[in-house]
This record gives structure tokens, C-alpha cells and sequence, in this order.
């Protein structure tokens, strides 16, 4: 069996700045490309000078699949192909390529032109890196060439987020990046066809974690809101999620709790979380 060789270059042992290098019966791949947030320096990118001493990063690389617009997962893309100089193809579904030049615009702006960073790519760098991306579709499979394949799944967590089943002759990997188990109010649960991959790199930041339920967090955040706009405070900010939450689709006037969960009247009450009890009244100008 060919040797399947993984080399984080990094977020190997810490949260941000993912980038994997996956090395399959011949071929390089690279799993994300993000940026470390932690960090004003070049410690902020991944350890690219790991495949850079290899010569020429296009005849080294066949491919870079970025699984979702986050900047831990794509934020060093701009920076890895126009100024590290890589010009093969990137893949990534559409909806991270729509979404994924915004992120990085903005991030650049705070970055360069308020806090004056340097070594930082430019608003044209953004542009032709995203002239590289290839767009596919969930559960299609893309030939990079003759012999390297790949096919992205549902993976939940953001729009467009994807995992990747990537396959050289009968050798597979299949990769995660952030995926969610857990449907919620505009995302369904991450789904994959039944495969047996040689390796599986999966995210695990929270597979310790144990969190609330769904129900008690949406009545936390409800209470919050309530508390809030009580105090005579407003929402600066309203995240698709959260407009769910508070309007629901063509729900307006009834109250908040009754449109997240118009049926919910559990059979015991026990069922109920410390917060189930609060009632909140839908307020203009939320």
C-alpha cells in the first residue's frame, strides 16, 4: 500500500492557521491555508518554508482545497499564492468564494490600514488569488488531472462550508475542516456517503466539549435580548441566526419565544432548562 504522509504546517497543536499537507501516492495536497489571529507577525501564517525549499510551489503542489471562508481555514491564501507564489488551482465551493474576498478585504483593512501592519497582502492580491479558485459543487467529483480526485460533502457549520474525499487510485483521505452534527435554524447536519478513506483528518477543537442543549441556548440568548432592550439598549449587530431567532420567517408580532418554538410544550417539565420560563414580547426597532 502506498505511504500516506500528513505534515500540519499548521494549527497541528493549537486553533487557528490550519493548513495540512497531505501527500497520497505521489501527489501534494494542501488542506486549508488560514491565518493564526493570535499573532501581528509572520507567525500569523502557516511553516510554508517546509514546501518551499522543494523548488518551484506549482510543480510541487497539485492542488490547495480551502473547506470554508473562515480566516483560520483561508486566511493566508492571499499571502501563500501572491506572495509566496503559488499559481495552481484552489478549490472551494461557491459559496465560500463568494463570501471568502470579503472576509479577506476586511481583515486586510483592519490589519494594514488601521493598525499600519506590514508583510500584509494587498486589496489586489485578494483579487488575483480569487482569479485561481476553481468553484465546485457538493458531491461533485473534480479531476485535478489523470490520476488525483476530489469530491466535497455537506459539512454544516458555515454557507458553503465543505469536507473533502480526496482519492489517488484506490488510496483515499477524507478531510472535515469544521463540520457540524447538529442541524440548526439555516444549516442541516454535515452528511458524507458511505466510504472507507485509508485516513480520516477530522476537526476535534470541541469533541470534548458538552455543550447545552439547542433549545436552553436560543432561551439564553432571548433572555439576554430581553434584558437588553429592557435597559433600553439596541442589536448592533444581527447575524442571520439571530434574526431567525427573534423574527422568524413571517412571524412578526408574535412573541419571540412563541416564534422560535411555536409547538414547544414538552410532556414533562422537567424537560424545561433554568431560562425556559422567561417570556419575552417581540419590541420594535430590535
Amino acid at each position: 500500500m502506498p505511504e500516506i504522509r500528513v505534515t500540519p504546517l499548521g494549527a497541528g497543536q493549537d486553533v487557528g492557521r490550519s493548513c495540512i499537507l497531505v501527500s497520497i501516492a505521489g501527489k501534494n495536497v494542501m488542506l486549508d491555508c488560514g491565518m493564526h489571529m493570535g499573532f501581528n507577525d509572520d507567525r500569523r501564517f502557516p511553516d510554508f518554508s517546509y514546501i518551499t525549499q522543494n523548488g518551484r510551489l506549482t510543480d510541487f503542489l497539485d492542488c490547495v482545497i480551502i473547506s470554508h471562508f473562515h480566516l483560520d481555514h483561508c486566511g493566508a491564501l492571499p499571502y501563500f499564492s501572491e506572495m509566496v507564489g503559488y499559481d495552481g488551482p484552489i478549490y472551494m465551493t461557491h459559496p465560500t468564494q463568494a463570501i471568502c474576498p470579503i472576509l479577506l478585504e476586511d481583515y486586510r483593512k483592519i490589519a494594514v490600514d488601521k493598525k499600519g501592519e506590514a508583510n500584509f497582502f494587498t486589496s489586489q492580491m485578494i483579487k488575483d488569488c480569487m482569479k485561481k479558485v476553481v468553484a465546485v459543487h457538493l458531491h461533485q467529483t473534480v479531476q485535478v488531472d489523470d490520476e488525483l480526485e476530489i469530491k466535497a460533502y455537506y459539512a454544516g457549520h458555515v454557507l458553503g462550508a465543505a469536507m473533502f474525499q480526496i482519492k489517488v487510485g484506490s488510496e483515499s483521505v477524507v478531510y472535515t475542516g469544521d463540520y457540524n452534527m447538529t442541524p440548526d435554524r439555516h444549516l442541516g447536519a454535515a452528511w458524507i456517503d458511505k466510504c472507507r478513506p485509508n485516513l480520516l483528518i477530522t476537526e476535534s477543537t470541541y469533541a470534548t466539549t458538552i455543550r447545552d442543549s439547542k433549545r436552553c441556548r436560543e432561551r439564553d440568548f432571548l433572555k439576554k435580548v430581553h434584558e437588553t432592550v429592557e435597559r433600553g439598549g439596541k442589536g448592533a449587530h444581527e447575524p442571520e441566526g439571530a434574526h431567525l431567532l427573534l423574527h422568524g420567517p413571517d412571524r412578526e408580532g408574535q412573541s419571540l419565544l412563541q416564534a422560535v418554538h411555536p409547538l414547544d410544550q414538552p410532556e414533562d417539565p422537567q424537560d424545561f432548562c433554568a431560562e425556559e420560563h422567561v417570556r419575552v414580547q417581540t419590541h420594535q426597532g430590535l
